[in-house]
């Protein structure tokens, strides 16, 4: 699947498919992700058994150039989540 997908296609998709109303699917898939992220924020790792890890790791700084005018820039350290299933 090449589709990025928002929250809202989750919660589509739940409430078409588990026959509840669009404002519970909603409800849960933002619960969902807000439990992740208050996980990765306490404890820097999400295990759920059956789906997977998220982590969230270390990016470095690296360079990289502008492909329009050839340009180089820096791209600052960051912060990144990873899910390994």
């Amino acid at each position: 699947m090449k589709k990025k997908l928002g929250l809202q296609d989750f919660a589509d998709y739940i409430a078409q498919h588990e026959g509840v109303d669009r404002k519970t699917a909603d409800a849960f898939v933002r619960s969902f992700f807000d439990v992740i992220e208050q996980g990765l924020s306490d404890d820097k790792l999400v295990k759920i058994k059956g789906f997977g890890t998220f982590k969230l790791v270390a990016v470095s700084e690296r360079e990289s150039v502008n492909i329009n005018t050839g340009e180089r820039f820096q791209i600052r350290d960051r912060k990144s989540t990873r899910l390994n299933s």
